[in-house]
């Protein structure tokens, strides 16, 4: 009995050490907007102009904290951590990371959140394509897996 629950307790801990990648977005989606299907198919499909239901600020909050690339208490671009993800998906320019939040920061000001910074990543020359990529892979199970545009 003892060496079961050993194998048991092992097994739990090596499977806890592996550290996978959680959705975020994924997670995120569910606390705040899972019955916005349209909604949830045009952003998983990148398109953020997108009409908003009620809960979609917080849902790009989470999203964008949760992830640690936005500071929860003051919107700040979490600058090291979101180079550190988009390095590990194939995008290693941290000097561009940088400049598009400094340049998305200015432009909305005090109005700041996580959508505005995923507006400014997925569209900005400099980082596009490298954000889609490292979202696509990182944050597969929203962005890859889940089927939001198919009817229910």
């Amino acid at each position: 009995m003892n060496c079961l629950l050993f194998f048991f307790l092992l097994a739990i801990s090596v499977s806890l050490s592996l550290a996978y990648d959680v959705s975020h977005f994924y997670v995120c989606s569910t606390d705040y907007v899972k019955k916005e299907r349209n909604f949830l198919c045009q952003v998983s499909k990148f398109n953020m102009n997108v009409s908003l239901p009620p809960k979609a600020d917080e849902f790009f909050n989470c999203c964008m904290e949760t992830s640690d690339w936005m500071s929860r208490s003051n919107k700040a671009l979490l600058v090291d951590q979101l180079a550190k993800d988009m390095k590990k998906y194939g995008f290693d320019s941290r000097s561009a990371i940088e400049k598009v939040g400094i340049d998305c920061r200015r432009e909305m000001g005090s109005k700041i959140n996580g959508r505005g910074y995923l507006l400014c990543f997925l569209t900005d020359r400099r980082t596009s394509k490298g954000f889609k990529n490292m979202l696509k892979k990182k944050e597969g199970e929203f962005f890859t897996k889940q089927s939001y545009c198919k009817s229910s």
